[in-house]
């Protein structure tokens, strides 16, 4: 077993974490997974008038904690909304504004990046700062896909391409820790959006699929809650940014 020092602002605690290796057997139940979700995500509903109420909703799917994936543990987390007054033109002016998203959704993003652009795809850089007990920053690509299926949706996908925790985020954004010899707090993250313009809005629905590192045995009083939490706070907060930059967008317009 190899360990990792980690000190965090507990007085007179130094916690020894292990460290996390992605084993092939997780990756293959991870991809087994998404394959399923991605089949499923084709005939969803994303109009619910419910929604139309203004309150975003934030739920976890329940299939994800059924999943054996040795040594490490997938989340699935789905947020939907309404936006009012929105067009699909202004929701994707602001989703394809990619550097611009370390102001949309900060705090939880510090800086973004267009790598790539050709036609409906991207490839971008997307640096997240996460903090609880312990402070982690994570620099992860994406490669994302945007489909007109027709005039009243809109579908946009993405995949992590790369994801490396921040060695020393004080000293340098650039240095990663070595593969398999991270934390293990996110090791894949796939996102869905899918969109219908409906009764004088535009109807948002968000999956987030992640993989990062089980609970190691003694430690769930202070890592279960960072790991759960980190997903379900990145929706909320992916959720409350994007509604207020599209109303930014409608104000700038009206």
């Amino acid at each position: 077993m190899v360990w990792a020092w980690l000190s965090f602002s507990l007085p007179f605690f130094l916690v020894v974490l292990p460290f996390a290796r992605l084993t092939p057997q997780a990756t293959a139940a991870f991809d087994r997974y998404v394959e399923q979700a991605e089949t499923r995500l084709r005939s969803d509903t994303v109009r619910d008038p419910k929604l139309r109420g203004g309150e975003a909703r934030v739920e976890a799917a329940d299939a994800a904690r059924n999943v054996d994936a040795p040594g490490a543990m997938i989340q699935d987390w789905v947020g939907t909304m309404f936006l009012p007054g929105a067009t699909l033109a202004q929701v994707q002016s602001v989703l394809r504004n990619y550097p611009e998203y370390k102001n949309f959704y900060r705090p939880k993003m510090i800086e973004s990046q267009q790598l790539a652009h050709n036609g409906d795809e991207y490839d971008v850089l997307l640096r997240l700062y996460e903090k609880h007990i312990l402070t982690v920053v994570l620099n992860s690509t994406y490669h994302i896909r945007y489909e007109m299926p027709d005039p009243k949706h809109l579908v946009v996908t993405s995949r992590s391409t790369h994801v490396g925790e921040v060695k020393d985020p004080g000293k340098s954004s650039t240095e990663e820790v070595a593969q398999g010899s991270d934390s293990g707090f996110l090791w894949r993250l796939n996102s869905y959006w899918r969109f219908e313009a409906a009764d004088g809005g535009v109807y948002a629905r968000c999956e987030a699929i992640s993989l990062s590192r089980d609970v190691p045995a003694g430690l769930g009083w202070m890592l279960q809650g960072f790991l759960e939490s980190f997903p379900k706070e990145s929706m909320v907060n992916t959720l409350r940014g994007t509604r207020a930059a599209v109303a930014g967008l409608q104000s700038n317009h009206s």
